[in-house]
């Protein structure tokens, strides 16, 4: 059955009240090595500031489409660090933008964390028909010794082929393993991971349907595209309303942006 018939016709029924239309965007602020600290102020003009976990991430809702100057407070970066670049800008398409990175230097990155939990931050798109790509993805799927292991990060992905927009909001880590990489240097390419989420026409101010949900990302290389690969199943628990990928045996390469597996040390 087509996906966006089957949603159109959950919409109608209901299912859950209209929500404003939200677009979130995932931060990061970390060393090449992946040291980094909690705390690190990131501002959106126009829109608001948020703050770094303890690794190193962030998520802020910029309301909508449109090019946005994003600026980290120096002021509250970690002593002995330096930022190779405060500002930047991005251009937001999709209800899926891709992490956004800020690179940490000086004293502060001479020591890299040892290795700890696996986690996943990741963005880009995947196919192409007729000049626009078939997916695009973005987000952080966290380990469960984040701050924010109750919800498990934020993992956003917009096919454009039904133009609907799946958010995974509360996500649990199953396993990591694989062989090791070295940008940054892990002992694990491959993460699986699942949860629960809503999906929603995209761009639109249309009610949000609960789905679950279950993916796969392998980390190949260094940027990605090309070689990084993932699977993602969404489903309402009658009939898949997403799916990239043919299997967690089989995921689909992505074609642009990077799928990056992090190991950093943290408390439980």
């Amino acid at each position: 059955m087509n996906s966006k018939i089957y949603l159109s016709g959950l919409l109608a029924l209901g299912l859950s009240g209209l929500t404003a239309s939200a677009c979130f965007l995932p931060l990061r602020v970390a060393c090449p090595n992946d040291k980094t600290a909690s705390g690190i102020k990131i501002c959106v003009t126009g829109v608001g500031c948020v703050e770094t976990d303890n690794l190193g991430t962030a998520v802020i809702d910029v309301g909508g489409f449109g090019t946005f100057t994003v600026c980290v407070d120096t002021t509250t970066l970690p002593p002995g660090a330096t930022l190779n670049q405060a500002c930047q800008k991005i251009k937001v398409t999709s209800d899926a933008p891709p992490l956004l990175e800020f690179q940490l230097g000086g004293d502060f990155c001479s020591t890299p964390p040892p290795p700890g939990p696996c986690w996943l931050t990741g963005g880009g798109t995947i196919d192409k028909t007729k000049g626009t790509p078939n997916y695009s993805f973005g987000g952080v799927v966290y380990p469960g010794c984040s701050p924010k292991a109750a919800d498990g990060g934020n993992w956003n992905v917009v096919d454009h082929f039904t133009n609907l927009h799946f958010q995974g909001q509360h996500i649990i880590v199953d396993f990591c393993r694989g062989v090791p990489t070295r940008s940054p240097k892990v002992t694990v390419n491959v993460i699986r991971f699942h949860g629960e989420g809503v999906i929603k026409l995209n761009g639109q101010d249309s009610p949000d349907v609960p789905v679950s949900f279950v993916g796969l990302a392998i980390d190949n290389s260094e940027s990605g595209g090309g070689s990084d690969m993932l699977f993602l199943s969404v489903t309402d628990g009658a009939s898949i309303l997403m799916q990239i990928g043919a299997s967690e045996d089989a995921p689909a390469t992505i074609s642009t942006g990077n799928l990056q597996i992090h190991q950093t040390s943290c408390n439980d």
